[in-house]
């Protein structure tokens, strides 16, 4: 400023002037460059939490850690769509929770050093997830030796060196959080009072005669409720009134379903590709793998085993006779006999699985063990030396029965095909086994079927009749009266979306229906969807109510204000009567009578009782009966549905250990810093969550 007074005391207006202009364009460039940056901002934020911004970026490559992370972790190569959607959820949540904690781990020296890391996974304190993750699978007790060559080779394998990376982030996070708690648990003390009131509420159980007047006999139109006090109680309560964002919409549905043209069609095709399926010179294994939406199944099957339909079938047919059309299942089906085989339903055997370094060396192995054995040398004492299956080697390789189908193939048909005392070597995809067959049941007739199926689908002509029918009544009833009208005058069915949270994935039984619900979250009341399509069905919305995050709107709670107003003034109505009915006398069921009620009775009830049979749940009539001097009619109670006066008969005292009770207290307080600690620092933190917008 001193510098501009000096301009314009010797230079006049003009080099002023062009000085604040030029300040101006500065500013005005800085603040526009700011703003673009702020608008981009705003663009990519997926939260802020406490004021720490998440771009959509890093949340994003984070979630592909995340799940890259899990495939390795359960041995597998893709998820569903589902399972990638619970895993962005996971993510977010250990997101926000390490965003709200990590503040006050720095704030309070919370730290898990080098060296208690090495001895949570090396030394004489193990983490509970490392015990887990290098136990070994034979006895399921930590295995140090291969933690440490785990830890020390790791570096040489990117997945293992990014699994630990991830692995490690999370375990020092989870013991810096058992810290916290920890630190919050020994703030807790159980009070003396605390155990006394609650050994006095333990050790007492009485039985009682009650009266109870319920709110419902008094008719609400002689309850006045005015706004004035609506609105009262609503300011007054103000917190019960607290509401996430949500949205209550109704739609309705068009299921796109094949029809009986689509039906017909289907069967005709079977009906023609029955002339080549039935002809000896097919080769109906390869005809049904070629041209079936289900693939050959080439076990055996006992008649009583096979479709009810063909069983009546295999027993009398020839092999390569065809059975049906015949419809099942929503498929139009041809079986026809491929072989009849006399096998025994159940095998015993025992095995020994060799796994070298290559097959050929496999081989070799086997080989040689199999001549031994076969010249008499002990098989048990052999799969206990040699064989890989630990599982089964502990027990001389035994396996005891099975049925067919539950060993792989090339085993299965060994078993099954051979005969009982065979030695025999096989390959299979676990590597090569040597089995001795131990023991066989009695040889039993079995048939092979080879089944052609056809679906029945839906053709495009159906699909596109459906989509139309679906646009036509979103483009003749767009508006709410329009809706409900069609949806009467049609006969459909609708369905409801009710409190409806804005990162909402499911709505009913629709498949996938995210586009709905963020839709809704930008529509207006009253606003019809456009058609969406969520798998075989289009679906069309009707916006029926919007609640914004914070307090619900005084009219949208009235209803529920006016009941509770109502129930107060009715119990206020109810204890009257029942003061002038008990003033007069000391009989109970007189003063039933004079209610219009009746006597009913409770017995063995405790502080801890939830209900009292007769009235339900209605902790303050179980306060009242455990706390009334015995043989005297209390005073009226206000309760849940109505208003009761007791007198107590009599009172069982119970003895109860006073430590017993405080270590239950203790641990009751205890379970509750559990599940309160994180939701309460989520309450209190300003998190702006927009997923919303991205997913």
């Amino acid at each position: 400023m001193a510098t501009l007074e000096k301009l314009r005391s010797k230079g006049g207006v003009i080099i002023v002037v062009t000085i604040l202009l030029a300040l101006l364009a500065f500013i005005l460039n800085d603040l526009l460059s700011n703003t673009n940056s702020l608008f981009i901002r705003s663009r990519t934020e997926l939260a802020n939490v406490n004021g720490k911004f998440v771009s959509i970026n890093d949340f994003h490559d984070l979630a592909v850690k995340m799940e890259e992370y899990s495939k390795l972790s359960r041995g597998v190569s893709s998820f569903t769509e589902e399972e990638s959607h619970m895993l962005r959820d996971q993510t977010w949540n250990q997101l926000l929770n390490e965003l709200l904690l990590e503040d006050i781990f720095k704030k309070l020296g919370i730290v898990v050093s080098p060296e208690e890391l090495r001895d949570m996974a090396i030394g004489n304190n193990i983490h509970p997830w490392i015990n887990q993750l290098f136990a070994d699978p034979q006895t399921g007790i930590y295995n140090k030796e291969y933690a440490i060559y785990f830890l020390q080779s790791k570096n040489e394998d990117t997945n293992a060196s990014f699994f630990w990376d991830i692995f490690e982030k999370q375990i020092m996070h989870e013991r810096k959080y058992n810290k916290y708690l920890n630190l919050i648990k020994k703030g807790m003390y159980v009070t003396n009072a605390w155990i006394e009131d609650e050994i006095a509420s333990r050790s007492k159980s009485v039985d009682f005669d009650f009266v109870m007047v319920r709110y419902a006999t008094i008719p609400d139109s002689t309850v006045i409720i005015d706004d004035l006090e609506i609105n009262t109680y609503y300011k007054d309560n103000i917190d019960q009134f607290k509401q996430e964002a949500s949205r209550d919409f109704e739609y309705v549905t068009f299921s796109v379903v094949p029809s009986d043209a689509d039906r017909e069609m289907v069967h005709e095709t079977m009906l023609k590709m029955n002339n080549d399926f039935s002809n000896p010179q097919t080769n109906a294994i390869q005809y049904v793998q070629l041209n079936s939406d289900e693939p050959f199944d080439e076990r055996f099957y006992r008649a009583n085993a096979l479709n009810p339909q063909i069983e009546d079938f295999v027993l009398t047919a020839e092999i390569n006779d065809v059975f049906g059309p015949y419809f099942e299942n929503e498929a139009f089906k041809l079986s026809r006999l491929v072989d009849i085989v006399l096998i025994p339903d159940s095998v015993k055997a025992r095995h020994i699985l060799i796994q070298e370094e290559s097959v050929e060396e496999s081989l070799k192995v086997a080989d040689s063990l199999l001549n031994l054995l076969k010249k008499g040398t002990d098989f048990a004492l052999f799969a206990l030396m040699h064989s890989k299956d630990q599982g089964s080697a502990i027990n001389g390789g035994d396996l005891g029965w099975f049925t067919e189908g539950q060993m792989v193939k090339p085993f299965n048909d060994a078993c099954f095909q051979g005969k009982k005392g065979d030695l025999v070597s096989v390959e299979s995809q676990y590597g090569v086994h040597i089995i001795n067959i131990q023991d066989q049941t009695k040889p039993i007739k079995k048939y092979q079927v080879a089944t052609l199926e056809r679906k029945i689908t839906y053709s495009s002509k159906t699909y596109q009749d459906i989509y139309s029918k679906a646009n036509i009544f979103k483009a003749n009833n767009n508006d709410a009266d329009k809706f409900n009208e069609a949806v009467t005058v049609q006969n459909l069915t609708k369905r409801f979306g009710r409190q409806v949270r804005e990162n909402e994935r499911r709505v009913g039984t629709l498949e996938s229906p995210r586009e709905m619900v963020k839709w809704a979250f930008r529509a207006k009341i009253g606003e019809v969807s456009p058609v969406f399509e969520f798998g075989n069905q289009f679906v069309i919305a009707l916006l029926t109510a919007s609640a914004q995050e914070g307090f619900s709107l005084v009219e949208d709670v009235k209803p529920r204000i006016e009941r509770e107003l109502m129930n107060n003034k009715k119990a206020e109505m109810l204890i009257t009567q029942f003061n002038t009915a008990s003033s007069a006398n000391s009989d109970l069921s007189i003063i039933a009578e004079i209610m219009n009620a009746t006597v009913q009775s409770a017995e063995n009830i405790t502080f801890s009782s939830f209900s009292v049979p007769g009235a339900g749940s209605e902790p303050a009539l179980v306060s009242l009966s455990v706390h009334s001097p015995a043989n005297i009619i209390s005073k009226p109670v206000k309760g849940n549905n109505g208003v009761f006066i007791v007198k107590v008969n009599s009172e069982n005292f119970i003895e109860v250990k006073r430590e017993s009770i405080k270590t239950q207290l203790a641990n009751l307080a205890g379970q509750g810093i559990d599940y309160q600690l994180i939701e309460s620092i989520k309450k209190n933190a300003k998190i702006k969550d927009n997923r919303s917008k991205f997913y």
